[in-house]
């Protein structure tokens, strides 16, 4: 743990303090090592503090959501981790054009809110895990469950977000500010406070139809019923082969290494099967990655983030 903060910290933050607080209990692989000092923020200025004495002590910071898309190295995460998905920076509100939501509402409180509310636009997002920051950081996105060639990405529903900045300043930016690709955004590493969301009234039936529809899929063609931080890799660009498809090619389904598996049921998921540590993931994706680049002369790109202090 980092020495000689805790007094600041305690005269700083308002929210929920944790030293050496386990990462494997804030993501969806229940898998990482302790991170020094956890903090969930009770509100704007617990933020604006936390960078102030990440700057100040020159002490790392690290954003999280949920947990979702984020691979914890066993020797865990040195610095401040801010969890932004805590109830006190919860807020969600419409009007007539759309839908704002701060960065801390799951996905599945966003489609509820918008089916209660009656928007459509989002359906493509449901089944997906996490939290609006995580989503628009990562541009979150899926096929069209009818045309199937067709991409839903959340960049493209996006009017203007606000942020903060290393400063702690509060920033808003318009769409022109925004640039959103294939699971990628120039948004990474900031502070995601709110997202407005330029969304189409909807009969409320088709809005859940939708919802249906596109859960149906992803329960028949995806692991969700094990840890895991959904796909690993991305899809290869100029490629007409899904990472899936490249990985079960390889005769890689089913391929073990600790308690680390590639899913039978979807060769990008790699699922903790109970006892799985960073380190045996890591050699998974090392080896899936290795074993496509000679079969195909494809390297793969990685969706998931890995964090964490060095061995």
């Amino acid at each position: 743990m980092i020495m000689g903060i805790e007094k600041d910290i305690k005269e700083n933050i308002k929210g929920k303090v944790l030293h050496d607080e386990p990462m494997a209990k804030h993501t969806s692989f229940c898998i990482g090592g302790p991170a020094d000092i956890w903090v969930e923020p009770a509100d704007i200025d617990d933020l604006k503090n936390c960078i102030r004495l990440s700057r100040e002590r020159n002490i790392p910071l690290f954003i999280i959501g949920s947990g979702t898309n984020l691979l914890v190295k066993d020797e865990g995460i040195r610095g401040i981790v801010v969890n932004m998905f805590t109830h006190s920076l919860k807020k969600i509100d419409c009007d007539e054009r759309g839908v704002s939501a701060t960065s801390s509402i799951s996905l599945k409180e966003l489609l509820s809110f918008c089916l209660m509310k009656g928007f459509g636009g989002l359906e493509f997002l449901s089944g997906i895990p996490g939290t609006v920051g995580g989503a628009v950081v990562t541009n979150a996105g899926g096929r069209h469950y009818q045309a199937r060639e067709k991409w839903h990405s959340i960049g493209d529903l996006i009017e203007g977000i606000r942020i903060m900045d290393h400063s702690g300043e509060i920033v808003t930016l318009d769409k022109k500010d925004l640039n959103f690709g294939y699971r990628e955004s120039n948004l990474s590493g900031t502070m995601i406070l709110e997202v407005r969301f330029a969304l189409s009234r909807a009969p409320q039936e088709d809005i859940l139809s939708g919802y249906r529809k596109f859960l149906e899929i992803k329960k028949k063609t995806q692991e969700l019923g094990m840890p895991s931080s959904g796909c690993i890799f991305k899809n290869p660009p100029d490629c007409e082969k899904t990472a899936a498809q490249l990985i079960d090619e390889c005769g890689l389904k089913d391929a073990r290494i600790g308690g680390a598996a590639v899913s039978r049921k979807h060769a990008n998921y790699i699922i903790n099967t109970g006892r799985a540590h960073s380190k045996s993931v890591r050699a998974l994706i090392e080896m899936l990655t290795l074993k496509t680049k000679e079969k195909f002369g494809i390297e793969l790109s990685r969706e998931i983030n890995i964090e964490g202090r060095h061995p």
